[in-house]
């Protein structure tokens, strides 16, 4: 059996990440694209370059937190700020070890079992943007400081060719 193209194949994985939704396809190709690896990557390799591209977005999104941190004075923003940063770091970790456990895989060296521990990693830090708002309004019921593009864009960047941690093993992205 021919294998697909790497574009008709990164056509094929966004489709199924946007699920219908316009928007979230051309964010997917675009985002993919800007790798060149993924010109000539499998499945796996697209899926190690979304959870590479989500990581820089949550470290980028962590620097931009410790910023904020440096120059704040309320104690309650203090202690959101902190969450969030706490909340980040964690992504930061999670990404990283899923991107190995999906590069792994790739070469052979991990089987379903990291496969799937790669796709709870990444399905787990997903929800790091609205863990943040909760922490800033559980820590005196102010809005985070992070802005609505700092958050979707870490939002969708966690999820772009992801699928569901239930999803089939042979099925990363």
């Amino acid at each position: 059996m021919a294998k697909p193209s790497s574009s008709t194949l990164l056509q094929d994985k966004c489709e199924l990440y946007a699920a219908g939704d316009r928007p979230s396809y051309d964010y997917c190709i675009r985002t993919l694209r800007a790798d060149r690896a993924s010109a000539t990557a499998d499945e796996r390799g697209l899926a190690a370059i979304a959870a590479r591209i989500a990581r820089a977005t949550a470290v980028a999104t962590g620097a931009k937190i410790a910023r904020l941190q440096r120059g704040e004075t309320a104690p309650a923003r203090r202690d959101g700020l902190a969450a969030c940063a706490a909340e980040y770091a964690a992504a930061v970790r999670r990404l990283g070890r899923a991107a190995r456990d999906v590069v792994s895989r790739s070469r052979g060296g991990a089987g379903a079992r990291e496969m799937r521990e790669a796709q709870t990693l990444l399905a787990e830090v997903t929800g790091a943007p609205e863990r943040c708002d909760v922490a800033f309004e559980a820590a005196g019921g102010q809005g985070s400081p992070l802005d609505a593009a700092d958050r979707d864009r870490a939002r969708r960047r966690g999820r772009v060719g992801l699928r569901h941690p239930a999803a089939d093993e042979a099925d990363v992205m």
